[in-house]
């Protein structure tokens, strides 16, 4: 077989190459075979990814048993939950920009012949696939797999028996509120996160690692195998054996990634009530497929698919209940005509062919189309006066009594200074937090308000306030709140023009955000925008290049 690896080994214009190989062990016979990249985000602290040194193994021994040799390397994995609330969540979102970078790089140097890529969390997932679209060489992705939840049933912030660790965030408000005694919060600290992998509930981890399975470029079931599952190191060895079939069968990324495959991703990402941040990632995926896909068609595609599983944070079950019924196959059986069959997927066969022999183990967990949990999308974009370019909801975590929200705008210049507002009680229900300045260029870095949002559920206020904000969301989030406003305040938008007592109105199911009674053009000559605070080092570069969060907030990589 001629491949990119052999073409540089070639001769005697090729000896340093293979001296080079051969001074790390390799023989003559390996260097023959296609050279596999094995690239890998495991680190010790983030336990999303420390099965992943052993799944490593198991995918070199695929890859080997099918007549390939894998070659391990390595690329950064942020863990969000350690990240957030302080100043290094304004690294995570940048961080997509900078794996899909090493990947690349690292592939190219080697001139590699394919690449399978182990990663589970938030940005690591979309970072991948992004590099993978850019080499469109014969790649798989596989996850690291959830964590089993937790197990409270009595005062259960989601209605069911488990919990995660998102629970905790709440907790912080109810221990505030005097709702919670300190040794109960204590006792939630120890048991909600009672085993390593990606965090128990559907947030932006799991929703990415799903919607890479729907796309194609996960092997059937994947997204959903517990991390403790011996299953997760089975399917590891398949995956291995699943790149070698694609070199043979020469299918790559772009063979896969198609705007059909985008858009059953997007209708499997609003019937499992995905995670807000999927908008961010399918629409960088788009671009660097050179897919015309824009925010107001996720969610025109969106609203079309009722939310069919009611998993934590906005549900009572978790990922190994879904994983249990079916996962994502299931989902997609169930979605029937509105899934497009004739996409190609990593397993070699089209999704109608992957779905034969498909079904639904449990309809009381994955409920069918003529019975779902709600008749809404998962996700839903808004726009208006003041969020001309869109904004960002999800129906599926906020309570039905807040679909419609109106109030006064409780001003905040950015996140650090609204966690000191609710802390000291500042809050009042009936109000719209605004959070500014938080967008991917103002920040910089588009940070999730993750906390603020945790702590004013926890302290009774989810369905009683609403938190807008030119920042973003963790999956996790419940409660009212709409992101990624656009234009941010950074580039003049709306937002950066509200005044305490402006009276904003919502309305998340018929897609609306408006300030009312206020004229804007007159707002923005009376008021100046402020300074920003100089940045350097890697978010100098992302304030200066990344694009809208409307469009992905993806740094542009081509003319």
């Amino acid at each position: 077989m001629n491949t990119r690896s052999q073409n540089i080994m070639q001769g005697s214009e090729g000896a340093t190459v293979r001296a080079l190989y051969k001074a790390g062990g390799y023989s003559e016979a390996e260097l023959k075979k296609p050279l596999i990249g094995v690239v890998s985000s495991f680190s010790d602290i983030c336990p999303g990814h420390t099965i992943l040194r052993q799944m490593v193994q198991r995918v070199k021994q695929g890859i080997y048993a099918s007549g390939g040799t894998p070659l391990e390397f390595g690329t950064i994995g942020c863990c969000d939950g350690i990240a957030n609330g302080h100043e290094g969540m304004k690294y995570i979102l940048p961080s997509r920009e900078v794996i899909a970078n090493d990947v690349e790089i690292m592939v190219q140097a080697h001139q590699l012949d394919g690449i399978v890529l182990l990663g589970s969390c938030d940005k690591i997932v979309p970072g991948m696939i992004m590099a993978a679209l850019r080499l469109n060489l014969p790649a798989v992705f596989i996850n690291g797999g959830p964590a089993l939840a937790g197990h409270m049933k009595e005062d259960n912030p989601y209605g069911g028996e488990f919990l995660d660790h998102s629970a905790i965030g709440e907790s912080v408000g109810a221990l505030k509120a005097g709702k919670i005694s300190p040794e109960k919060f204590a006792w939630i600290e120890n048991n909600a996160i009672p085993t390593i992998g990606s965090c128990a509930m559907l947030g932006t981890a799991n929703t990415m690692c799903c919607l890479a399975e729907a796309m194609g470029m996960s092997l059937p079931e994947c997204a959903a195998i517990p991390a403790v599952y011996s299953r997760r190191q089975i399917i590891a060895f398949e995956t291995g054996q699943a790149i070698m079939n694609l070199i043979r069968r020469d299918i790559r990324p772009r063979d896969i990634i198609t705007k059909k495959s985008l858009l059953n991703a997007i209708r499997v990402n609003s019937a499992i009530g995905g995670s807000t941040n999927a908008v961010l990632h399918i629409l960088a995926i788009a671009y660097q497929a050179g897919i015309d896909l824009d925010i107001f068609e996720f969610g025109r595609v969106s609203m079309e698919i009722p939310h069919l599983i009611s998993m934590m944070p906005a549900g009572i079950y978790s990922l190994v209940d879904f994983y249990e019924a079916g996962g994502v196959q299931a989902i997609m059986k169930e979605l029937g005509d509105y899934i497009y069959g004739d996409c190609m997927t990593c397993t070699g066969k089209t999704v109608a062919e992957n779905l034969s022999l498909i079904e639904n183990r449990n309809r009381e967990v994955i409920r069918p189309l003529s019975n779902p949990v709600h008749q809404y999308g998962g996700i839903a974009i808004l726009q208006g006066n003041l969020a001309p370019e869109g904004a960002v909801t999800k129906p599926a975590a906020i309570p039905p009594e807040a679909h419609q929200f109106t109030g006064p705008a409780k001003i905040y210049e950015g996140e650090q200074e609204a966690l000191k507002g609710i802390s000291a009680g500042e809050i009042k229900g009936g109000e719209v937090i605004v959070i500014r300045n938080e967008g991917p260029k103002g920040s910089p870095g588009m940070p999730e308000m993750w906390r603020a949002m945790k702590t004013l559920v926890g302290m009774g206020l989810g369905s009683k306030v609403c938190l807008i904000t030119d920042g973003r969301f963790s999956g996790s989030n419940n409660g009212c709140f709409v992101g990624h406003i656009c234009p941010e305040a950074y580039d003049g938008g709306s937002i950066a023009y509200l005044k305490d007592g402006d009276m904003i109105h919502v309305d998340v199911i018929n897609g609306v955000i408006e300030v009312l009674d206020v004229d804007l053009d007159a707002r923005k000559k009376e008021m100046n925008l402020p300074s920003y605070k100089p940045v350097q080092g890697s978010l100098y570069q992302y304030r200066k290049n990344a694009v809208s969060a409307s469009k992905g907030a993806y740094i542009p990589t081509r003319d």
